[in-house]
């Protein structure tokens, strides 16, 4: 054979490959999403990284049609809550970046580069309290750094509902941030619901009480619109009643959370709210729908569960709230 047509047969391979290539990236199959040893990182504003399980990383993913932020309990068990939900969403899961970030503690001995919190007081992760460190974030703004993340459709083009769900302590994060956040008013083309499962207490956004006896503090923040931290001082009480009203939640309650165990909050201001967390959901949310009339909220019962956070996300009511649409 003469060079010349080495040369020619060489260039059509060359050719066949890279159109092979070609056709082969533009019908490649889409990513397996983790379900084990699935830990991030991710950098926040301000300085810190906040540690993250997710079934595909925030740095994007063209397979995600949905997302779920999910919010750990007082124990921090990030890792079980990203497993539960993994488990929850059964063959949705293929389509949806599940993510559980971690809200640390001294007690988790962080690595120096991470953000921490406490567990209660000023820097609580729970109510929006800023950072020990770095000093000054908010563990909200930690999230609208999330939900902005998952906007940006350069990294999920396809991505359209978001759901931010929390259980226990979880619930009372996410009742309190879709009263304050600013974020989901500023990003177009997601639709964000929430779901509060079996908090110990709610953010008023009136002084009423159901059972409001001696009790000095009780309208203040994270009970009531009083003396609220940085974040939630950002916006007026109108504003945060105007915000609340307008965004679409879930109460998600056990029928069995009746029992006034060792992590209830039997604080005062928790205390004027109910005797349990069952008596509290319900009362709140006739609070909130008898001030504000019409607005996009509602209550959903898990009849035989108690406070198991894998359960109520589990059930067929807490799947419908969490994934509802996908």
């Amino acid at each position: 054979m003469t060079t010349r047509a080495t040369a020619a047969l060489a260039t059509a391979a060359l050719m066949s490959g890279l159109l092979l290539t070609g056709a082969s990236a533009a019908t490649a199959a889409p990513r397996e999403p983790c379900t084990a040893n699935c830990q991030s990182r991710l950098s926040l504003p301000g300085g810190g990284q906040l540690p993250y399980h997710a079934t595909y990383p925030l740095t994007g993913a063209t397979e995600a049609r949905g997302a779920v932020v999910v919010v750990h309990g007082t124990g921090r068990n990030a890792q079980g809550y990203f497993d539960g939900m993994v488990k929850a969403a059964g063959t949705l899961i293929e389509r949806t970046a599940i993510i559980a970030p971690h809200f640390q503690t001294a007690d988790d001995n962080p690595p120096q580069q991470d953000a921490r919190w406490t567990n209660s007081g000023t820097g609580s992760w729970k109510d929006g309290g800023n950072a020990v460190r770095p000093t000054g974030l908010s563990s909200f703004t930690a999230v609208d750094h999330i939900l902005r993340t998952l906007a940006d459709k350069s990294r999920f083009p396809n991505l359209t509902k978001v759901t931010v769900a929390g259980h226990s302590a979880g619930g009372q994060f996410v009742q309190r941030y879709a009263a304050g956040s600013p974020a989901p008013a500023e990003l177009t083309g997601l639709e964000i619901t929430y779901v509060t499962a079996n908090p110990s207490s709610y953010l008023y956004l009136n002084s009423q009480r159901p059972a409001l006896g001696s009790c000095p503090g009780y309208d203040n923040y994270k009970y009531g619109l009083k003396q609220r931290n940085p974040y939630m001082s950002r916006p007026s009480a109108d504003q945060i009643r105007a915000r609340y009203s307008s965004r679409r939640v879930t109460y998600l309650l056990g029928e069995r959370d009746t029992l006034r165990d060792s992590s209830l909050d039997t604080e005062c201001p928790a205390e004027a709210q109910g005797r349990n967390r069952f008596e509290r959901g319900n009362a709140y949310f006739d609070s909130v729908t008898g001030q504000f009339p019409g607005l996009p909220h509602r209550l959903v019962t898990v009849p035989g569960i108690g406070h198991d956070g894998t359960a109520m996300f589990g059930s067929s009511q807490g799947r419908s709230a969490v994934f509802n649409g996908r």
